[in-house]
């Protein structure tokens, strides 16, 4: 069964403010050694390990292919390629510079009319067979979180004027199915850890970075140069890179815990940072692919 907690858009500038959405609560990271477990365990003749390298194989291949050009499909699950994000150069030839368009990647200066026309290469993964939306949603079973199902049940306890359930305050009773997901409390509570407030002792440990981008398009967030994902622990003071690349005629927002992040524009290209707080240690990042038209732009 798929878990969801509730986060509620607290951007006043948003259309969508004050409204809650579903979020998946992810219980573990799975990978090629877990798999291979799990498989060797579903009465096949063949061992862990002689899965897992087959599985590392197989990863190799797939990366190998794509990179050659072509489109990989896992039967029901994705269908694998390369995508380039572009430059969107002015000119194909600036006699100015006698430079022509290439293909290559880099970046490109304001004052540049031509040039490299690749930004960067991207995977994309696009569901097949019974792993599309439309199957998804038949054998797809969903249910809350305690701590979600708390804060329903103390909504309704609060409509009805019986005041706070028995039983302590909400979130007071999370599982460990909630584990990585309090950082939600930043766009819920303005960095107040809700989860937290059975444990008045108990300080922030998450800070919620919150990225909106309307329609579809890519955003990335790293330190050093290296890629930040959501539920990595980082140092006080670390330095967090921003760089989002929405669709074309879009402006995207970014906020940590409800302050806006100042982004500045380059060639389509939104970049900022920001420093994490001494608090802290965990960074929770919520992005919207903004693929349906009724997308959570707080996501």
């Amino acid at each position: 069964m798929i878990e969801l907690y509730l986060s509620q858009n607290n951007n006043s500038k948003n259309e969508a403010y004050g409204k809650y959405y579903p979020r998946v609560s992810y219980k573990q990271t799975m990978n090629i050694h877990d798999m291979a477990v799990h498989m060797a365990e579903h009465n096949t003749p063949f061992s862990g390990g002689t899965i897992e390298g087959i599985l590392r194989d197989f990863v190799k291949c797939v990366r190998e292919q794509t990179l050659n050009g072509n489109t990989v499909k896992v039967d029901n699950l994705a269908i694998f390629k390369v995508s380039v994000m572009g430059n969107g150069c002015k000119e194909l030839y600036d006699p100015a510079t006698d430079k022509t368009i290439s293909a290559s990647i880099g970046t490109l200066a304001k004052t540049d009319k031509t040039g490299p026309a690749v930004q960067s290469l991207k995977l994309l993964a696009q569901a097949t067979g019974e792993y599309t939306r439309e199957e998804l949603n038949k054998d797809g079973k969903l249910g809350w979180t305690d701590k979600a199902a708390a804060e329903i049940a103390a909504a309704k306890n609060a409509a009805l004027g019986s005041g706070t359930p028995s039983g302590g305050s909400q979130g007071g009773t999370s599982t460990g199915s909630d584990t990585g997901n309090n950082g939600n409390s930043g766009t819920e509570g303005g960095g107040n850890s809700s989860g937290n407030s059975g444990n008045s002792d108990q300080t922030t440990s998450s800070f919620a970075l919150t990225i909106s981008k309307t329609g579809t398009g890519s955003a990335s967030v790293t330190k050093n140069g290296n890629a930040v994902t959501s539920g990595t622990s980082l140092n006080e003071d670390d330095e967090v890179e921003i760089s989002i690349t929405p669709a074309e005629g879009q402006v995207p927002t970014a906020t940590v815990n409800g302050s806006e992040i100042e982004l500045t524009e380059d060639g389509g290209v939104y970049s900022g940072s920001f420093a994490m707080p001494g608090q802290a240690s965990t960074l929770i990042i919520n992005t919207g692919e903004g693929e349906d038209d009724d997308y959570d732009p707080n996501a």
